[in-house]
């Protein structure tokens, strides 16, 4: 199956439970670039990881914006 974006870098990826992980990536799309941030699910017949429709795609310009965001978490 030929994938959504034109381009995609996988930046890391995060264990959400024993079925399921938050992968990072950098990708493009027409031109546009975005960081995508989504749960892949495991299909044990591949043996690989596939998106769900749970994630978000922020703009790349945006960015800032959410590090600001981020950085008020109190640990």
């Amino acid at each position: 199956m030929a994938s959504f974006w034109d381009k995609e870098e996988l930046l890391g990826s995060i264990t959400k439970n024993s079925r399921e992980e938050i992968q990072i990536k950098q990708v493009s799309k027409n031109g546009r670039e975005y960081v995508d941030i989504r749960t892949f699910w495991y299909d044990s017949n591949d043996d690989t990881y596939k998106p769900s429709q749970k994630g978000v795609a922020i703009p790349l310009e945006s960015i800032d914006d959410l590090k600001s965001i981020l950085e008020n978490i109190k640990l």
